[in-house]
């Protein structure tokens, strides 16, 4: 009997020999490991009478992400290519799948619920499999919860677009104000020592687009009064958290920067029953002020020495604090003063934490090394969606048609990170500590496989 590489969608036989290279094993990996055929199989849209079923879209769609395509118009000539036909199932019983602009239609009408189910099934079948079973400080899970802005324009805009007017420099060397479109989201990244997922993410609306708010207090009728802003990324995060609770239910920390160093936010987290990691910075609010007093000119509580990352940590550590009013529970406050040994020249960076929750229990070092962790979401996330996975570039400007967009190209990360970090495991060792870098040679040889497949090569720049 011979293999198959494509992932045959819900209901479609499995064709084509392929040889035993990387796009084979990853396709194998994510049908028989994740069952990702089944749940690309499940998406719907509400396009009437479609030539085009949208779970073929939602795998062309998730293969332009896997294999990094950098816009709709690269995509275009591969949409008619057998091997990319095979690939998300259509041959042989079609010579050309369909536009992109069919493409970009199926994506504006897509069930949200469903795609986003794709790579929600993804993690949650790995959490069966006990991927995440050791957890990783303390044995614990964490996300880390950030805002993301993927791009703005000053002349395209839709209903979902947030505003803010920017000062720019005219020709004629006079400043204007101009109104500056943009759509950010608040992120849930589940960050680890081998791999980072992406676990959800939350649009922030516009003032038309929130919902009222209830105003009046005591015995008084609370009366919906309509928002006069844009929707801050607090407000988003918190429905977010909620959410990622609901689905996932076996993260335990939220780490975040100093955004959310608040009592609402920390008293979020404490109904829901998380512990909480929060970078603090401003040294005039509580209770890191109090903190600061209490350690006064007190020397270091423990220090730290690691020789192979070439650092020394001063720690000071003061738990059971109180004196934030709007937070009923009691905070642990961490100061980490970090020295690098092969720099002694270079002054101290020092880092100061607010602990609530199950982290409560780790190390002072520890707590340090997860507050660290955080730029995870900034790095390996935002930094390599942007400028490897081609999220900057606006395929489609349309607020249902983004998120649908976004769900599959990160599902499509996930399963790549999946991949390489369980399956790949010495690949990643030889090639290095620069785990982007590895992603981008795995992309270039399963794109080679793509090209070479029956004898046929295009140029697909």
């Amino acid at each position: 009997m011979s293999e198959t590489w494509p992932i045959p969608l819900e209901g479609e036989a499995e064709s084509g020999p392929v040889g035993n290279g990387r796009l084979r094993h990853i396709v194998a990996y994510g049908r028989k490991v994740l069952d990702l055929g089944f749940w690309l199989g499940r998406i719907e849209d509400n396009r009437r009478k479609p030539l085009t079923p949208a779970r073929l879209v939602a795998a062309a769609a998730f293969y332009t992400g896997l294999l990094r395509i950098r816009s709709f118009n690269a995509l275009e000539p591969r949409l008619s290519e057998k091997p990319f036909l095979r690939l998300v199932g259509a041959a042989p019983q079609s010579e050309r799948l369909c536009s992109v602009d069919t493409v970009g239609r199926s994506l504006c009408r897509m069930d949200l619920d469903s795609v986003g189910a794709v790579s929600i099934a993804m993690i949650a079948k790995a959490e069966r499999n006990k991927v995440f079973r050791e957890g990783w400080h303390g044995a614990l899970r964490y996300v880390a919860i950030d805002g993301w802005e993927p791009f703005c324009s000053r002349h395209r805009h839709c209903p979902e677009c947030l505003e803010r007017q920017v000062r720019v420099k005219a020709r004629d060397d006079t400043t204007v104000v101009v109104v500056e479109y943009y759509h950010r989201y608040a992120v849930a990244l589940l960050i680890d020592e081998r791999f980072d997922l992406l676990l959800d993410f939350e649009p922030q609306l516009p003032k038309d687009l929130r919902p009222p708010t209830p105003k009046g207090k005591g015995k008084q009728t609370p009366r919906l009064v309509k928002a006069s802003l844009d929707e801050g990324e607090q407000t988003a995060a918190t429905r977010l958290i909620k959410r990622v609770h609901e689905t996932f239910g076996w993260i335990d920390v939220v780490v975040t920067d100093a955004l959310y160093a608040n009592g609402p936010f920390l008293t979020t987290l404490d109904r829901l029953g998380l512990g909480a990691v929060i970078v603090a910075r401003k040294e005039n609010e509580e209770p890191l002020r109090e903190a600061l007093h209490l350690w006064a000119d007190q020397p270091p509580h423990k220090i730290v020495e690691d020789a192979k990352a070439r650092e020394r940590i001063a720690l000071w550590d003061c738990r059971d604090l109180q004196t934030l009013m709007s937070y009923e529970g009691k905070i642990r406050c961490v100061r980490a003063s970090l020295t690098r040994l092969d720099r002694p020249e270079d002054a101290p960076s020092t880092w100061c934490m607010l602990v609530t929750g199950k982290a409560t229990r780790l190390a002072p070092e520890k707590v340090f090394a997860v507050a660290r962790a955080r730029w995870h979401i900034e790095n390996t996330g935002f930094h390599q969606w942007t400028t490897r996975w081609k999220l900057a570039h606006v395929f489609r400007h349309h607020p249902q048609g983004l998120r649908s967009l976004f769900w599959l190209f990160l599902a499509a990360y996930n399963l790549l990170t999946l991949f390489q970090y369980l399956q790949l495991r010495s690949y990643g060792r030889d090639r290095g500590k620069d785990v982007t870098r590895t992603l981008s040679r795995l992309i270039d040889q399963m794109l080679d496989e793509l090209a070479c497949s029956q004898g046929l090569v295009w140029d697909t720049s």
